[in-house]
Parts: C-alpha cells; structure tokens; sequence
C-alpha cells in the first residue's frame, strides 16, 4: 500500500481532515512566504497564512463550545448532523476569518513582519 495521507483519512473525522488540510495549507504558504521572491507577494502570502490560522483558530473555538453543549436527546444526533455542522463550523470559521474583526491574524501579521525586519 503506498504511504501518504489515504491510510490516516479513515481514522479521523470530516472536521479533523479539513483542519488537517487548512494546517498544511498554512505551512505551505507559511515555507512560500520565505522563500517568496518580491516583497509584495510575501506580503500577501503572509496576510493570507495569518487568515488561515485565525480560521483554524475560530473553528477550534467552535468545535470547543459545540462541545460543550449537554445532548439532551430532543433531537437525534446522527454521523450525518456532526459532520453538518463540522462543515457549517467549518465555513463560518472561513467567513469570520475573512472579515478579520477578530484581530487574530492582523497582531499575527503584524508580529511576523517585525520579525521579518529584525532578521534583515
């Protein structure tokens, strides 16, 4: 069988896969970021990582306090409704992230920046 992410997709759930794809999207374009080659594109690779994360980070905080609603059994939970709403959280992370009110990826940004200029 020939290695790579096939044999770990079975043994996590739709909402872990799309955050494991969006964390190695965000380290690509985090490795794209340093080895971009005009100041302009790094800029903007950098803006759109530090979006990625602040996603991440939202549909952690999500994920935590769908969690911690009780289960009452009023109505049924299936694997169909979880994985609804993994993808419904995983979306109104996206958009909430793109609005950037939040604030988590503009001190990101702004921290990596003043990094970037210490290094030069």
């Amino acid at each position: 069988m020939p290695t790579g992410i096939l044999p770990t997709v079975s043994l996590v759930s739709a909402g872990n896969l799309v955050t494991d794809v969006r964390r190695q999207d965000l380290q690509s374009e985090l490795e794209a970021v340093t080895s971009g080659k005009t100041q302009t594109g790094r800029e903007a690779k950098l803006q759109k990582a530090c979006q990625g994360f602040e996603a991440i980070f939202i549909n952690t905080i999500l994920q935590e306090m769908r969690k911690s609603i009780p289960d009452d059994g009023l109505l049924p939970t299936s694997n169909a409704t979880r994985t609804w709403q993994q993808l419904f959280d995983n979306q109104l992370a996206e958009t909430l992230a793109s609005r950037q009110e939040m604030g988590v990826a503009k001190m990101l940004y702004q921290q990596l920046q003043e990094m970037e200029g210490g290094k030069k």
